[in-house]
């Protein structure tokens, strides 16, 4: 899995580089504090409370969301796993919690060469969750902050109160820099890598994020069983530049990838690899299913600069301009179902359906957004 050695000699890149040093005096749209007091059945609300709530899922209750809040991108920084209860509108700590309890005594859901339960800097990306062929439910985390390597947990509920137990871990090679996963029925899963991590820096940005936004094909989607213990297998038809959301069909033959610095969205054959359709849509990031079976992806429209703003001043509410895709599984047929910039939030990276509304969670900031949604289709 190895991608090929760098060459600085390339022009492009320096161009690319130069324009770096233009985000000295490059900036978001400013966003104000997150108003605690504002209408949440109002047509565009602000929740408070989070920490870079990259990604969401709705969990079995139809209530509840797990959300993913990731630390400082690029740079070690602790995150967590959040319970946000949509009734109550409160807001719990899922992991860490101190020292992980319950889950199925002897039952390892990661490979034999994890290194242990994550520690302070456990910072999560992109997450799944899935009900298991055993009837368990098993949610995987993407983590940053312990090196690069996937978490496995056990989704409980007691009464009311859901909890996660950690189960174990998934260490990729070296270079892998994951983004996004989804799981299989099996405990196995599918995730994008990006680019290189292991690739020098060029004015404090990875040679591998410049390679990506130049179009080289950095990234890729793999796939990891759990009889295979350290084996990866690559999706050959998902080779890009710069991968990022995923999502897997109900019946786990089709895999959906966004290929954020390509400008598409891609649907693979799970098996054999090959591309079997394409869409265009501007810089995707996270994917996820609507209740009626459609894919739900975020797009970020705004201005790359800004949005490299943002990336290095993770923590800020940013106000990247950015959209909400529907997307028919079979044709890739598209239509915009949210578009927005500036307040009360921007860059948003995920939508995620309940009833009658859609979460929309950020790498950046302290706030997710609901807005309406319409569950049928134009």
């Amino acid at each position: 899995m190895k991608l090929k050695p760098f060459k600085t000699e390339s022009p492009r890149l320096y161009l690319l580089a130069l324009g770096s040093l233009l985000l000295i005096g490059c900036s978001s749209p400013a966003i104000p504090p997150c108003d605690r007091d504002s209408q949440y059945e109002s047509a565009i609300a602000s929740i408070c409370g989070f920490k870079n709530p990259e990604d969401i899922r709705v969990l079995p209750d139809r209530e509840t969301l797990l959300v993913s809040q990731v630390g400082t991108l690029g740079r070690p920084s602790s995150g967590s796993l959040a319970f946000f209860d949509t009734r109550s509108k409160t807001i719990t700590t899922a992991f860490p919690i101190g020292i992980a309890s319950g889950g199925s005594a002897g039952q390892n859901w990661g490979a034999s060469n994890c290194q242990g339960q994550p520690g302070a800097e456990f910072s999560p990306l992109g997450i799944s969750l899935k009900q298991r062929s055993d009837g368990r439910w098993q949610v995987a985390a993407v983590n940053h902050g312990q090196g690069m390597r996937i978490e496995m947990f056990e989704l409980l509920k007691q009464g009311e109160q859901y909890s996660l137990s950690w189960r174990g871990c998934v260490m990729p090679p070296a270079e892998v820099s994951i983004n996004s996963v989804t799981l299989l029925r099996n405990g196995g899963f599918i995730a994008s890598h990006m680019f290189d991590r292991t690739a020098p820096s060029l004015f404090g940005i990875s040679t591998g994020i410049w390679k990506s936004q130049l179009g080289v094909d950095t990234g890729y989607a793999f796939e990891w069983l759990p009889a295979a213990e350290t084996e990866f297998r690559v999706l050959e038809g998902s080779r890009g530049p710069f991968l990022n959301g995923i999502e897997l069909a109900a019946d786990e033959t089709t895999v959906f990838v966004s290929v954020t610095s390509g400008n598409e969205i891609r649907k693979i054959d799970r098996r054999s690899g090959a591309v079997l359709a394409r869409a265009k849509i501007e810089r995707p990031d996270n994917m996820t299913w609507d209740e009626n079976g459609f894919l739900l992806v975020a797009s970020l429209t705004g201005n790359r600069l800004e949005n490299l703003y943002c990336i290095k001043n993770t923590g800020d509410t940013c106000g990247l301009e950015f959209s909400i895709f529907r997307v028919n599984p079979q044709s890739l047929a598209l239509e915009q179902v949210f578009q927005h910039a500036g307040p009360p939030m921007g860059a948003a990276t995920v939508a995620q359906q309940l009833r009658n509304s859609l979460y929309l969670g950020s790498f950046t900031g302290d706030r997710i957004l609901k807005v309406p949604y319409s569950k049928h289709a134009n």
